[in-house]
């Protein structure tokens, strides 16, 4: 299994176990595991993944106002020179953090209005300049 898959998102999977039995590998330009369910819920605020940091851990509603059980993670490891992740004006950094060796941004698309949580091995915040840092409030939020 892929390190970044085990490290941030096999963490409270329902579909968990060691090994674990639904585990899909997803790899090209980042890796992720297709089979990922959320499985860790709290209250208030719905369903949380437990292997990402404080801002970068739950996935939101659903339109019909229920917790989402899926958080769109791409993991980028840092021997994947060939294919870093881009942001532009139609993949949007808006919150970063660097944390641990890794960088963590909310990656926003606002012409299809879709999320993702990118996880960048290695990562810097020069790699998204317009981002906030959300390491400099961090402690204010739950």
């Amino acid at each position: 299994m892929n390190k970044l898959v085990e490290e941030f998102q096999c963490p409270g999977c329902v579909n968990g176990g060691d090994p674990c039995p639904q585990y899909k590998y997803e790899g090209g330009c980042y890796k992720r595991c297709m089979n990922h369910v959320l499985g860790t819920m709290i209250f208030p605020g719905g369903t949380i993944a437990l292997g990402l940091p404080t801002g970068f851990c739950r996935p939101g509603f659903n339109d019909d106002g229920s917790p989402k059980d899926k958080l769109d993670v791409r993991l980028h490891a840092k021997d994947d020179t060939d294919n870093p992740p881009e942001w532009d004006r139609f993949n949007i950094a808006v919150w970063a953090m660097v944390k641990d060796g890794y960088l963590f941004v909310r990656t926003y698309a606002p012409r299809v209005n879709r999320t993702w949580v990118d996880v960048v091995e290695g990562g810097t915040l020069d790699m998204v300049p317009g981002a906030v840092n959300v390491a400099e409030f961090i402690d204010e939020m739950d």
